[in-house]
């Protein structure tokens, strides 16, 4: 490993684990630097004013990632490989405002969140900005000693208390639905049941009492509840999804109906050393979830990889957690 490397590696506090290839950890290591100087500009101060725009952070990031993918040849790492026109740079500096790590004035540009709040998780914490004291980086996260200003993972994803058997039965209590004016033929609906991932999960018929149906892949949507002969309806509107925190949270009704009937999404975390463990999800999570494994772990086969995640042994009982309350079913220890 060149000496660069080995810089970014002892000052960011990254370990190789036990047999990862080269590439893995080259792509590794530069993942997590391009976070930090996304973070880093937004402490600039020029002119009085404290930030810098968006704009910039998203040249400097492109220019230093293509200089990392010219150095180091990983450039595919950083393609989304469903949608190449994705840039990397922009999705790095939206996650990071999306969960707190930076705000936006009126004048667009981003400044440090640094308030020192933190989430306890494993033996040290996620702090939401950068630290005096020494810390080490994870995925896109920064990790130092708790602080006073803490809030707990449940807090972080703004979830209710609600297990996924109770948000199973909020989301079907019989008073909220109604017979409706459509036909059963002109629907598909979602089967719990399925073997395949939700996306992949709907046909014709209604193979479960509680379902959700949509006329088409991209709406309306209702909730449906079988009762004898007669099909009930409630709306179940769902808004166009982006890069904000809270969207694809509908998929959280998708796992909680397979939960309920006894075919959950499942995660595998198979362990690589006694550092780190590979978190593996059966299918894709609400941002929410997602971008909490972005801050605390690295998407393992690209930057866009959303099934593949390394984390660290620690960290892996408030990750198990978290995917629990959603109903997903945890395999340790593999």
């Amino acid at each position: 490993m060149n000496e660069l490397l080995a810089t970014m590696s002892t000052d960011m506090g990254i370990n190789r684990f036990l047999d990862e290839l080269e590439d893995s950890f080259i792509y590794r290591l530069c993942y997590s630097a391009l976070g930090q100087w996304c973070l880093h500009l937004a402490q600039n101060s020029s002119n009085g004013s404290i930030g810098t725009t968006k704009n910039n952070q998203t040249i400097v990031l492109n220019e230093l990632m293509l200089r990392y993918s010219d150095l180091f040849n990983i450039a595919e790492k950083y393609v989304d490989p469903s949608n190449s026109v994705v840039s990397f740079p922009v999705r790095i500096r939206r996650v990071y405002e999306e969960t707190g790590y930076l705000l936006t004035d009126d004048n667009n540009r981003n400044r440090l969140a640094n308030f020192g709040r933190s989430i306890p998780i494993g033996k040290t914490a996620l702090y939401f900005g950068i630290p005096n004291a020494k810390y080490f980086i994870s995925g896109l996260g920064v990790f130092t000693n708790p602080t006073d200003y803490k809030v707990s993972v449940r807090e972080f994803l703004v979830r209710d208390d609600l297990t996924w058997e109770e948000y199973f039965q909020a989301k079907y209590d019989l008073i909220d639905f109604y017979e409706r004016d459509i036909k059963p033929d002109e629907l598909e609906f979602f089967n719990p049941q399925s073997d395949n991932v939700p996306s992949q999960s709907w046909r014709k018929q209604m193979d479960t009492d509680c379902s959700v149906a949509r006329k088409s892949e991209w709406g309306p949507f209702y909730r449906v509840i079988r009762a004898g002969d007669v099909l009930l309806f409630a709306d179940e509107p769902i808004e166009p999804q982006g890069d904000s925190f809270t969207s694809y949270d509908y998929r959280r009704l998708y796992f909680a109906l397979k939960a309920h009937y006894m075919k959950p999404i499942k995660a595998t975390i198979i362990r690589q050393d006694e550092e780190y463990s590979e978190l593996r999800v059966g299918g894709h999570l609400p941002n929410r979830e997602y971008y909490f494994l972005l801050l605390i772990s690295w998407p393992v086969n690209s930057a866009f990889d959303k099934i593949n995640f390394l984390l660290r042994n620690d960290f892996i009982p408030e990750v198990s957690a978290a995917l629990r309350n959603i109903g997903v079913e945890v395999r340790e220890g593999i």
